[in-house]
């Protein structure tokens, strides 16, 4: 920097003028719009909150459940096709697009500003999951404070809550030989107060089962009936948005040194459960069952369907999140390899939770002396069921059981923190003069009104709202939105122009066979998992309770309502562009191009280079941006999320 020189922020940008610089920010410009938006402390932060957002629940709970029920290790074949044909093609999309953009999932669309909707539509499903998602971690909450009493809670059939139907399946202390049952399909003899006693199957059920309906939930017989808030589970849920507020409330600087331990710290504790798992009778018949091929399978359709599905939710592609973390990148960051780092961790951890799920699941099918089929569950069922069954027949049960719902909690807010931010991160952006320089106050207004909105979740029908929403937030609109996100950028905005922006970031262009799958192979698959989706779609239910019909009308308008965004938006486009004297038509091909102000910059980065993330700007291109003299621009504080960009 001259000696002279001094930094100044204008327009979004960073500024390195002279001394006697005239001023270049418009003088209708508010300060507030000029707030800089941050920037990752280092590379390393950046990705490892990008693994701690890909790496969540569902690869804990979910993964090794579809890959079991879908032919074990032959599950892996459609699940690679997949990760290689959608997965990280997407993923290394939206990582490019915002890092090039410099901005959130609203604001990104200048690119093609007709298509506007399409990042308002993922703000809408982030903001929905943030409100449900968010329960689960406080549910984690409340199991982590009841770890810590001297007789785990869900050990035993003694409590208030228990009912007649309870008893352990583990429990083995009762007089005499235990009979065989006459239909052991359908009954099985239990200990039930010293005594063996055979009771129908379906009719069971274990301590740990009921401490989840009966202690925690107080669930009620239907969504008809909503019944009494619980302080308890409010209270957790109170802590769990505390604790988002805490860490996002200065944006990427403070979420970036949380991830350092919220996404490292899960493998140790994996770990730790797996060393514990495999010293286990029965551990390995469960680790065999997980990886058995069965190659017979593959000709399901819905086996393709679930290896799409667990790809693309598990990445987080759709939500808005990956586009918003990229945009506080440096503008020459090596994206492409951040990109493979986060896909490979993430299938990794996917397949390593298998190993320690089935390593538990089998000690539970030798114990009880069942087939390993019969003892397998996925979702909250084996979170909040099956495992906190298993811990609490193992010797020092407490520390156990406290380092799984750490580890869930962990794995929880880290999805939770990017899905947040992505929020914030849009209309921070979209409204930078309103927002931008009242960032934390946004954030806690936010985090209330998703706490006061989640409390209805609190309530003794609480679970049945929750099943609602997380059957139908994010499913078939989510992968609309990937299928729309690739249709724009590689047939509206165009390959050519996008790998152009990659070639001015990292000074090479991509292969040619990233134009041919972003345009050719990814909306294709991801269009037949969509397809396959409706055909093979069921209803939302808990256990065996069906939902009346009107709450799966409200259910169906949480998909259409997102979705909707895009039309209404478009429409709204077209009707308030400024050029009014225009037909439609040449409206339609106009917004369809990228903005005067996106070519702008894109034709001086194109021109300047991007050397140490420094933009050198002669006269003729400082003029042209914004009426000032030479300059060099730092797009660490990125050019596309400013008020001349908002106001398209």
């Amino acid at each position: 920097m001259p000696p002279n020189a001094t930094n100044e922020t204008k327009n979004g940008f960073e500024v390195e003028t002279a001394e006697e610089a005239i001023e270049v920010a418009p003088d209708n410009e508010s300060q507030g719009s000029h707030a800089s938006r941050g920037q990752w402390g280092n590379k390393v932060e950046f990705v490892l909150t990008c693994i701690g957002y890909s790496v969540g629940l569902g690869n804990v709970w979910r993964f090794p459940y579809v890959c079991f029920k879908s032919g074990g290790g032959a599950f892996l074949i459609p699940f690679g096709i997949f990760l290689v044909l959608a997965g990280i093609p997407l993923f290394y999309l939206e990582l490019g697009l915002g890092q090039y953009g410099g901005s959130g999932p609203i604001t990104i669309w200048q690119c093609a500003p007709l298509f506007k909707g399409l990042g308002w539509c993922m703000v809408f499903i982030s903001f929905v999951v943030s409100l449900y998602y968010n329960v689960i971690i406080s549910w984690c909450f409340f199991y982590l404070a009841n770890s810590f009493q001297t007789v785990l809670p869900w050990s035993q059939c003694d409590n208030s809550w228990n009912t007649k139907q309870c008893a352990d399946p583990f429990l083995k202390t009762c007089n005499g030989t235990k009979p065989l049952s006459l239909d052991p399909e359908n009954t099985r003899f239990y200990c039930v107060k010293g005594a063996w006693t055979e009771l129908q199957k379906s009719e069971v059920n274990s301590p740990a089962a009921e401490f989840f309906k009966l202690r925690m939930l107080q669930q009620s017989s239907g969504i008809e009936e909503s019944g009494q808030l619980s302080w308890e589970l409010s209270l957790c849920l109170l802590a769990a948005w505390i604790f988002v507020f805490l860490c996002l409330c200065k944006g990427v600087h403070s979420l970036g040194k949380v991830a350092y331990f919220t996404a490292v710290f899960p493998y140790v504790f994996l770990t730790a459960l797996l060393i514990r798992g495999l010293t286990l009778p029965g551990a390995i018949d469960g680790i065999y069952f997980y990886l058995r091929p069965d190659f017979s399978r593959l000709a399901d359709p819905t086996v393709w369907r679930d290896a799409a599905g667990q790809v693309f939710f598990s990445f987080g592609i759709g939500w808005g999140g990956l586009i918003a973390f990229s945009s506080y990148n440096e503008f020459n960051n090596n994206f492409v390899r951040d990109a493979l780092i986060v896909s490979i961790a993430d299938c990794f951890t996917s397949i390593y939770a298998g190993f320690v799920i089935f390593s538990i699941i089998g000690y539970v099918a030798y114990t009880l002396d069942v087939p390993v089929q019969e003892a397998v569950s996925q979702g909250p069922g084996l979170a909040f069921e099956v495992y906190p069954s298993v811990v609490s027949q193992l010797p020092g049960s407490n520390a156990w059981a406290v380092m799984f719902f750490v580890m869930l909690v962990m794995l929880g807010l880290d999805t939770q923190f990017a899905t947040v931010e992505g929020v914030i991160t849009a209309l921070c952006d979209q409204f930078p003069r309103q927002l931008r320089s009242r960032k934390m106050l946004t954030t806690g207004v936010f985090c209330v009104i998703w706490f006061v909105l989640g409390l209805t979740m609190c309530t003794q029908g609480g679970i049945y709202i929750f099943t609602l929403f997380d059957t139908y937030a994010a499913g078939c609109n989510l992968l609309l939105s990937g299928i729309f996100e690739l249709i724009i950028v590689a047939w509206v905005y165009s390959t050519d122009r996008f790998c152009e922006d990659i070639q001015v970031m990292l000074g090479v262009r991509p292969s040619r066979i990233w134009p041919i799958i972003w345009k050719y192979f990814a909306p294709t698959s991801l269009s037949i998992v969509f397809f396959l989706t409706l055909v093979f779609y069921e209803p939302a239910k808990v256990g065996d309770y069906r939902f009346p019909i009107w709450a799966d009308v409200i259910g169906w308008s949480l998909v259409v309502g997102s979705f909707m965004c895009l039309p209404v938006f478009a429409i709204y486009q077209l009707l308030t562009d400024d050029a009014a004297a225009r037909t439609i038509g040449e409206r339609f091909k106009t917004l369809c191009k990228p903005t005067d102000t996106w070519m702008s910059i894109r034709d001086v980065k194109k021109r300047s280079g991007a050397k140490n993330n420094i933009v050198v700007l002669s006269e003729e291109d400082a003029q042209m941006l914004y009426n000032g003299p030479s300059a060099q621009v730092q797009f660490g504080s990125p050019p596309i999320a400013t008020s001349h960009v908002t106001s398209v």
